[in-house]
Parts: structure tokens; sequence; C-alpha cells
């Protein structure tokens, strides 16, 4: 009777950790924050936001990490060739701004971001899919973009370790931190 339990026991801890290791194995997915105090809608399909910070990095659980990347590395995810790419695979994202009192929002497709005045501003391609839009100069800006997976090396290429460890494009400091 106490054999049957322990294996039932055991065989329930293999499968167990077993779901684990392959949950963390699974590659980092990477999402980005660009926010600034404004940005101008230049047209229907362009927006234009200053970088007056670098780009916020992120993942999301079971490996949880985060680090600020530089425009240029930012706008390096839409030069890429391949098949898990900004540039093949458009990411999707959430712009949000003030109006007066009112938050606003519009979900967006960005299919190209340029890195223009050397580093101080990008300007996105993009689709709106939903949400309010006009053009004209917003404030209160904050762009949330859809991730990333796996992250290109420094330089170009592919990253060869695109496991938990995988670190988001031409990163500031010394790596990523643990959060």
């Amino acid at each position: 009777m106490k054999l049957p339990r322990s294996l039932a026991a055991i065989t329930a801890a293999i499968f167990f950790a077993t779901s684990t290791i392959a949950e963390d194995a699974k590659p980092a997915e990477w999402l980005f924050v660009h926010t600034a105090s404004t940005a101008e809608m230049t047209s229907d399909t362009t927006l234009v936001m200053p970088v007056t910070r670098e780009i916020f990095a992120f993942t999301d659980r079971p490996n949880r990490r985060h680090d600020y990347i530089t425009a240029h590395a930012f706008g390096s995810l839409w030069d890429e060739d391949g098949d898990d790419t900004f540039k093949s695979d458009p990411p999707n994202a959430v712009l949000t701004w003030t109006d007066g009192n009112d938050i606003k929002e519009a979900e967006i497709l960005i299919t190209n971001a340029t890195i223009v005045h050397y580093g101080r501003a990008i300007t996105y391609d993009v689709k709106v899919e939903t949400g309010e839009w006009s053009v004209g100069q917003i404030s209160g800006v904050s762009f949330f973009i859809d991730s990333q997976r796996p992250p290109p090396a420094h330089g170009g290429g592919r990253d060869t370790d695109s496991g938990p460890g995988s670190r988001p494009p031409v990163m500031m400091g010394p790596g990523a931190r643990d959060k």
C-alpha cells in the first residue's frame, strides 16, 4: 500500500518539476514602454515621439527582468530580417495620452520605427486598429509595445541564448537586472 502511494508521489513530483522546467525554458518575451511629455501625430499613419530617456524593456513571468535600451537599439528591431522580428511581424501597441482631464487611448500596429534627430526622436509608422486618433500635438504620452522574442544580439544577428536569460537588444549598463 505504501509503495503505490510512494510511486504516485514520485510521479507527481517529477511531473510538476518537469512542467516548471519547461515553463522556465521558454524564451524571454521583451515588452517595451516609450514615454514622453509630448508627441506629435503628424498624419493618420505617423507618430513622432521625442526620446528624452531610454526605452524601458521588461519581461513577464516566470523570468522577470528589466532594463533600458537606446533609441537606436529599439529602432533596430524593425531592421532585422527573419521570422520572429518586428519587420516580419509588426508589434501591437497601446498609445495613451492626456487631453485636458481625459485619458485617451488607441490600439495601434507599428509597421516601422525610424530614428530621427540623431536619436532624440522616433518616427513610428502606424495603423490605428481601435480608438481615437487626431492629427496634432498630444501630451502625457505613454506607448506600450508588445513583445519581441527572441531579441537580437548586440550588433545585429540573433541572440544565441534565447532562453530565460535573454537580454533586450543593446542594453545599457552591465546587464539585465532581476526584479
